[in-house]
């Protein structure tokens, strides 16, 4: 159901000494993840078990699919440490057929989201009794397949408006964390636009009330944000650099002090008429 958002099914064996480790490179931008965040990063289903002559499970085929923005390695054990669960996600027990969906957790902000990508997600795989695969990381939530109704739920859109506004904005954020934060915003009005106009969807009235209200609050923060991003941007005085707020303030006047204490009694004079005729 996912095929259009993700890459070619890829075939990996695994044994008991390996990891996989999902995973987005450092040279994608934050921009290009904004639509990622809202649909299932990877897939991953149990093709094959395979057992070893005394009837004892050693090895797993698996074939995993994931957003092309991502890469995966298959990553070797060579130390022989007792796995830990720091970072667990979830632990889920596997069979053939069976599998599971990787999603970012709700709520989040892109940035943070970002790097939580960048740090990536680990699946490590036991062969006790039955398949075990952690997921490890702090993507979000591993959710079996056949517990997924996400499609069932309230229009993407709604939930995903409901998150936004449910987050707490730190506006004193860089300028670059508040550009992609107005890009969410903008990418979601877009959404709801087009839901709310699309014929085929046959919008409840109760939901199409929703997405109105929460459009206008949508445009309220979108407002704001702006306003916060324009004034980070602006120059407070026209006389001084357009990054002379990122200075050391305190530092300049404490040289400014030193260079007055040692220069010569003439040149503080000569200095301080250039200075009166500016004001």
């Amino acid at each position: 159901m996912y095929n259009h958002l993700l890459s070619q099914p890829v075939k990996y064996e695994v044994d008991q000494h390996q990891t996989l480790h999902l995973s987005l490179p450092d040279e994608v931008s934050d921009f290009a993840i904004l639509p990622a965040l809202s649909q299932p990063i990877a897939e991953v289903i149990v093709k094959e078990l395979k057992f070893n002559n005394a009837n004892v499970l050693q090895g797993a085929t698996i074939i995993l699919t994931c957003q092309p923005l991502f890469k995966v390695s298959v990553q070797e054990q060579v130390n022989t440490i007792v796995d830990n669960d720091h970072n667990l996600i979830s632990q889920l027990k596997r069979g053939v057929g069976q599998g599971f969906r990787l999603y970012t957790r709700s709520g989040v902000a892109p940035k943070k989201s970002a790097t939580m990508l960048r740090q990536g997600t680990t699946l490590v795989f036991s062969f006790a009794e039955a398949l075990q695969i952690k997921v490890k990381g702090q993507l979000g939530d591993a959710i079996k397949l056949e517990d997924d109704f996400r499609l069932n739920q309230e229009p993407k859109a709604l939930m995903h408006a409901r998150a936004i506004l449910a987050r707490s904005f730190n506006y004193e954020d860089a300028p670059a964390t508040i550009a992609i934060n107005i890009s969410e915003i903008e990418q979601v009005r877009a959404e709801i636009t087009a839901y709310l106009s699309s014929e085929h969807n046959k919008v409840n009235a109760v939901i199409a009330a929703q997405l109105i209200k929460l459009d206008n609050l949508l445009s309220h923060k979108h407002r704001w944000l702006l306003r916060t991003y324009s004034q980070s941007q602006q120059r407070t005085n026209f006389a001084t650099a357009a990054n002379e707020l990122s200075k050391n303030v305190e530092g300049l006047q404490r040289k400014l002090e030193c260079f007055s204490l040692l220069a010569p009694a003439d040149v503080s004079q000569m200095v301080d008429k250039l200075t009166e005729e500016h004001e």
